[in-house]
């Protein structure tokens, strides 16, 4: 059976008329939204299975060999340069190395301000219709741990531990429920950021 042009045939089998163009052309809208939703789509898969925290330079995180994967939160940096919260320098690590008290006031305030902005961004329209639809599905799941009430450590594996120690009661006072602390994990060929 022959290939035949599409289009009106009369009686012999012969196009009435003017022929149609064979060629297709692509609707710009269309295409547009193909590559809105592409690219959506990569964003998404990247903050999925990308990093998820940033280790600074001048800190060498200790090895370990017992990990589990890190979530994203926000992050405390104990380094011989100071104590940083997502970058930002909160003290001076000599001064908390040296003080008596076990609390770092500079860091909690930072810590309870932070956590505020969260709470407030929280109740947003666009939150309360999502909790409104999970309650509605009735989904019964354990509750995770919000990435707000969760902090991880990346701590020098030169720091004395009395400072650690300090900072960690710092996090737990200023209302974090869960801490991790980033470390490498060992006997592997690419060394990883994992949590203890």
């Amino acid at each position: 059976m022959p290939i035949h042009i599409p289009g009106h045939r009369d009686r012999r089998g012969k196009v009435k008329g003017t022929k149609r163009s064979v060629v297709m052309v692509l609707s710009l809208t269309a295409m547009v939204d193909l590559f809105t939703v592409l690219v959506v789509f990569l964003l998404q898969n990247y903050n999925t299975t990308g990093e998820v925290i940033e280790i600074r330079d001048n800190v060498e995180l200790p090895n370990a060999s017992a990990v589990k994967e890190l979530k994203p939160s926000n992050v405390v940096v104990v380094s011989k340069e100071g104590i940083f919260l997502n970058k930002e320098k909160v003290e001076e690590f000599r001064q908390v190395k040296e003080q008596e008290n076990w609390m770092v006031d500079r860091l909690r305030s930072s810590i309870e301000e932070m956590m505020a902005k969260e709470e407030e961004s929280k109740k947003t329209l666009t939150n309360r219709i999502l909790d409104a639809v999970s309650e509605a599905k009735g989904i019964d799941q354990k509750p995770e741990v919000e990435a707000h009430k969760r902090i991880s450590i990346q701590a020098d594996k030169s720091i004395d531990f009395l400072t650690i120690k300090k900072i960690m009661f710092t996090i737990t006072e200023s209302g974090i429920v869960e801490i991790n602390f980033a470390v490498i994990r060992e006997n592997e060929e690419e060394q990883q950021e994992a949590s203890i």
